[in-house]
């Protein structure tokens, strides 16, 4: 090889082990320095996000409004003698006692009706609510169950009403013996059965939500009438994700209060209802709710799992000190994180 060659060899070689400090110079002094290559910023956004976005359904894509119609024969009747006698408020005749009677039965089984479209819905206004439309196949089908039930009692209590009211009215007339009061107990207390029966009836009405966009331009109404009723859906909607999330915080509190309290202090008994209600909301909970956002199906879903684990381990919890408060821990963490 030549002596050129080989001064190029070395040249290249000497080039390629120099280490080029790529690092933005300093400025020390007013002088300004000028970069070859400009430097990069890091964009920073101007506003950090809490919560991801939610895609929100308008209510009538996903519910129906429901009104419950009920009328009950109310067994007591104003007692005008003692209410005069007394000189404050009205005295009430109770008629037939206790519960295991037809007319309680009966009155149970129209409670029940209203007790089950009351927990199966979320508020609307005073008298109406609004059904989750995924939920309509198992609601009808449910109530219908209950309003056949419910005439059922009717008119096993009409079939023997004669016997029940008369019954009812010899207890009633020894009460005023025993009290000196023999005109205690009357006839005309007691409706005939045409008109007990009239007394007993359910309707149930089911109604579409209105839309904003659904009103008629002919109706004159004006822009910001719109937007006051779009605000009030949206009300009624933020409404009904609060009721959700307190009917679930409900049996959660009893729990932690129950589960306080030390085992053989008075209060301390653990009966498997206080679980059980937490699974039974939890399931009821994720049939009504109406709301878009994630985090709440997020803590319908953990309540679920929370209570379904701490229904596997009753009587451990029952027995064990250690159970207990490990338990009421986690119920109370979910409970505030609920409550945030």
């Amino acid at each position: 090889m030549n002596l050129e060659l080989q001064q190029a060899l070395a040249d290249a070689i000497k080039q390629s082990d120099t280490v080029v400090d790529a690092t933005p110079l300093q400025q020390e002094d007013d002088d300004t320095v000028v970069s070859e290559e400009p430097e990069l910023e890091e964009e920073l956004p101007t506003e950090q996000p809490v919560r991801q976005m939610v895609n929100v359904k308008p209510l009538n894509e996903k519910a129906i409004l429901v009104t419950l119609k009920r009328g009950m024969y109310r067994p007591y009747i104003s007692d005008v003698n003692a209410t005069e006698e007394y000189g404050a408020g009205t005295v009430n005749k109770h008629l037939f006692d206790g519960r295991d009677n037809l007319v309680k039965r009966a009155v149970a089984k129209f409670t029940s009706v209203y007790t089950y479209v009351n927990d199966n819905t979320v508020p609307w206004a005073v008298g109406q609510r609004m059904l989750n439309m995924m939920n309509w196949d198992d609601f009808t089908s449910d109530l219908r169950t209950l309003v056949d039930d419910a005439y059922t009692a009717v008119d096993t209590l009409c079939a023997n009403w004669d016997t029940v009211w008369r019954n009812d009215l010899a207890r009633i007339h020894q009460i005023g013996m025993a009290k000196g009061n023999p005109n205690l107990a009357k006839e005309s207390d007691y409706p005939d059965v045409d008109d007990l029966r009239g007394r007993f009836n359910i309707d149930v009405q089911y109604m579409p939500i209105p839309k904003v966009d659904d009103f008629d331009p002919r109706f004159g109404m004006s822009d910001a009438e719109k937007s006051s009723l779009q605000r009030q859906l949206d009300d009624v909607q933020a409404s009904a994700s609060t009721h959700v999330i307190q009917q679930m915080i409900k049996p959660l509190g009893e729990a932690v209060k129950k589960l306080s309290i030390p085992i053989g202090k008075d209060g301390s008994v653990f009966r498997d209802s206080l679980i059980d209600n937490m699974v039974e909301v939890s399931t009821r909970m994720d049939r009504v709710c109406l709301s878009d956002d994630p985090l709440i199906k997020q803590q319908i879903t953990e309540l679920n799992r929370l209570a379904c684990g701490l229904a596997s381990s009753k009587e451990i919890i029952r027995h064990s000190p250690n159970a207990r408060t490990q338990a009421k821990d986690d119920i109370e963490a979910l409970m505030k994180r609920m409550q945030g």
